[in-house]
């Protein structure tokens, strides 16, 4: 932030056309009968054996909603 640059500001262009593209669309959330908070993980330690970088994912589920 101290030093932006061009490229910054084309992407910043870009989310906000994104975010003008997607106004009206909802995201659909279903009831479920409790509200338990779940995560799950996976990690794969330099699996790639190319450039031999790790990788990681994450789920995270609200009430059996998936919100991350």
């Amino acid at each position: 932030m101290h030093a932006p640059t061009v490229q910054h500001l084309s992407m910043i262009k870009y989310i906000l056309q994104y975010l003008k593209g997607i106004i009206g669309c909802e995201i659909a959330m279903t009831c479920h009968d409790h509200t338990n908070i779940m995560g799950y993980t996976y990690l794969n330690w330099a699996g790639n054996t190319l450039d031999y970088q790790s990788t990681t994912e994450y789920y995270i589920f609200d009430g059996g909603n998936l919100v991350s």
